[in-house]
This record gives C-alpha cells, sequence and structure tokens, in this order.
C-alpha cells in the first residue's frame, strides 16, 4: 500500500491518537506534578519511586487508551481481508503510531541536541524554549525525567506509545482481547 492510499485509510485514526495523546498530557501533568513540587527534604527516594510508580499508571492508562482504539482498527480491517477488500499488514498499526509520535520525535532530537550545547550563549534560549515544548507534549514521561534529569527519558513519550498502538492494532487482527470479553453478550 502506497503511503497516499495509507493516509486516506487511516488518517482519522492519527487524528484520533493526536487527540489522545493532547489529552493524556494534561492527564499525566495533574498526575505528576504534585509530586514534582512536594518537599521531599532528604527523602528522595521515596518521592522518586512515587514519581516512577505514577508514570507507569498514565503508560498504562495511556495503553488502555490505545488499545480501545486500534484494536478495533485492526478487527475492522481482519474482516475487511478476509472479505478479500484488503491486503491485511500486521504492521499497520506501529505505523499509525509512529506518524502519530512524529512530533514526540523531532521534539526529543530537537531537546537532546540542544541539551549537550546548552552551555553556549547562543544555544541557550533555544534550548530553554525546546526543553519547555518537551516538558509539556511529552508529559507522560515526566516522572522519568525527574529521576534521571536527561533529555533521554521523553524518549519514552515517543516510542511507547507507537509501541502499544502496534501492538493493539495486532491483537485486534488476531481478535484477541486483552481487556474486556472476547464475544460480549449481545
Amino acid at each position: 500500500m502506497k503511503f497516499r492510499e495509507f493516509w486516506q485509510r487511516y488518517k482519522n485514526d492519527f487524528f484520533k491518537l493526536l487527540t489522545t495523546r493532547v489529552a493524556l498530557l494534561v492527564f499525566s501533568i495533574v498526575c505528576t506534578s504534585p509530586l514534582l513540587v512536594m518537599d521531599t527534604q532528604g527523602k528522595e527516594d521515596n518521592v522518586n519511586t512515587i514519581v516512577i510508580l505514577a508514570t507507569v499508571f498514565v503508560f498504562a492508562f495511556y495503553y488502555y487508551l490505545i488499545h480501545s482504539q486500534l484494536w478495533a482498527k485492526g478487527a475492522k480491517d481482519k474482516i475487511a481481508a478476509d472479505g478479500g477488500r484488503l491486503k491485511l499488514n500486521p504492521l499497520t498499526g506501529l505505523y499509525i503510531g509512529l506518524l502519530a509520535s512524529a512530533p514526540s520525535f523531532l521534539l526529543n532530537i530537537l531537546n537532546t541536541a540542544t541539551w549537550f550545547y546548552k552551555d553556549y550563549a547562543g544555544v541557550r534560549g533555544f534550548h530553554t524554549a525546546t526543553a519547555l515544548l518537551e516538558l509539556i507534549w511529552d508529559a507522560p514521561a515526566l516522572g522519568m525525567y525527574y529521576v534521571t534529569q536527561t533529555p533521554f527519558a521523553y524518549m519514552l513519550a515517543s516510542v511507547l506509545p507507537a509501541l502499544f498502538a502496534g501492538l493493539a492494532y495486532y491483537l485486534g487482527t488476531k481478535e484477541f482481547k486483552l481487556f474486556g470479553s472476547k464475544n460480549p453478550k449481545q
């Protein structure tokens, strides 16, 4: 399938993932920001553990949201493939997830590149801007950034959603549900 056909067929799913991303960044800021402003006073290990657990919870919720969207798309595509209307590609969900994570990947690259040169006067302001954008857009990984203090932690917010989308779509093509029953009562 060429990209144009792919885009026409899956652009709505792409935009749904972006909308889910925006909703999740608000949710993750609400979940993790109170933990980040706590007075630690010698309890850094406890706060780090709680922040990591909050981040894991946010990503688990994110997987649930992505799963509910792309599992259904994978199941529909399986039906279309069984009917001969579509050639099924089990990596379609991964491709959709990678497209939806493209803004995050671009911010990751800019923020990481400027992070290495942030002490130079010409880069300092640009790094501050990219770090702020990264902080907002990749808020699901905020807890990991807090613990590691490197921009590489934000890669979680880029890679995991794409992998989640790929897994959810693939499970949909196999009609295997992680959440709920396989055959709901009608």
